[in-house]
């Protein structure tokens, strides 16, 4: 049918062939009118086509990423910093005696008021996965603060030192080895 002529009833009236639109147009566009064509996308590309896609993909992989440096990150802390001094733990097990030192270290120039500290110590038994603590409190003054602590049993696997001073909370962690 060329422009002159009028549709008959049931018959489409197109202004262009399509047939020879499709002659001159580039491969992906002849593709697309076939009639069984189907885009298949590779799964990175499916997952990146859309903007709102690669947001969630992007906030999934912080995700992960931060779940697994925490884990490798947090296993076994046995020093560390509160208030600007340095804290560290030693554990000894003898004749099923657990004892744990606590070393608040020395702080030259230190011309704060005493510090008031709260030292509580968690260990976990292995056998019957039961749970031991004791509390201490002491005051630092700026020297070499020593915190002595002995637990009687058999058997632990964890100790956690959790420490408090001036509204600020250190929390250290190891596992004990034989």
């Amino acid at each position: 049918m060329n422009g002159n002529e009028k549709p008959q009833d049931g018959e489409i009236y197109l202004r262009y062939n399509r047939e020879e639109r499709l002659k001159h147009a580039s491969e992906a566009v002849r593709q697309m009118y076939e009639p069984n064509y189907i885009k298949r996308m590779s799964l990175l590309k499916s997952l990146t086509a859309m903007r709102s896609n690669r947001s969630s993909l992007l906030a999934l992989g912080i995700v992960f990423a931060l779940a697994f440096g925490s884990l490798l990150l947090t296993t076994d802390r046995q020093s560390g910093k509160i208030c600007g001094i340095p804290v560290k733990i030693a554990y000894l097990t003898q004749d099923s005696m657990l004892y744990v030192n606590v070393v608040f270290s020395e702080v030259e120039h230190y011309a704060q008021e005493p510090l008031p500290v709260s030292v509580s110590l968690y260990t976990t038994n292995k056998e019957t996965d039961a749970q031991d603590s004791k509390t201490i409190d002491a005051i630092y003054i700026g020297s070499t603060l020593r915190i002595p602590v002995r637990f009687e049993a058999h058997s632990f696997q964890r100790l956690e030192v959790v420490i408090r001073a001036n509204n600020k909370t250190l929390t250290l962690k190891t596992a004990l080895k034989e």
